[in-house]
């Protein structure tokens, strides 16, 4: 489905990240793992990523600043806040921020699939150029 979509995944929940990754996979995706926005903010200058998923839960800033540097860091990649908050006030902070969305964790596979589909449809992958026969 999205073969050539590249997800970063942001969060020093390692039991966070296999479970979205499993999910994100099951879609096609290709995803990258970090625990912290130094980390991140390098895996942006290497390779570019049609979505980013950051937990609340980074050793290196709070989750008002990941977002914030994760949305101006990228070229219209959508970020979605993965939390341990299932609470309205932690979403609304996320959307201020620049979120495009929030899941709350452990994640709901159906609703988190929902979501990377709805991001993936607003930033998708660039189109492979076509050869042409001369």
């Amino acid at each position: 489905m999205f073969n050539s979509c590249q997800l970063l995944i942001v969060s020093s929940d390692s039991l966070q990240c296999q479970q979205t990754e499993e999910i994100a996979r099951r879609l096609g995706l290709q995803t990258v793992r970090c625990s912290s926005l130094t980390d991140a903010r390098s895996r942006i200058e290497e390779q570019p990523f049609q979505l980013i998923l950051c937990g609340d839960d980074l050793p290196d800033c709070n989750l008002r600043t990941a977002v914030r540097v994760l949305t101006s860091s990228t070229s219209g990649a959508p970020v979605i806040v993965l939390s341990h908050l299932a609470d309205w006030d932690a979403y609304m902070k996320a959307l201020s921020a620049g979120a495009f969305d929030y899941i709350a964790c452990p994640p709901d596979p159906a609703e988190t699939e929902r979501i990377l589909r709805l991001a993936l449809a607003q930033n998708p992958p660039p189109r492979r150029a076509s050869r042409t026969a001369a």
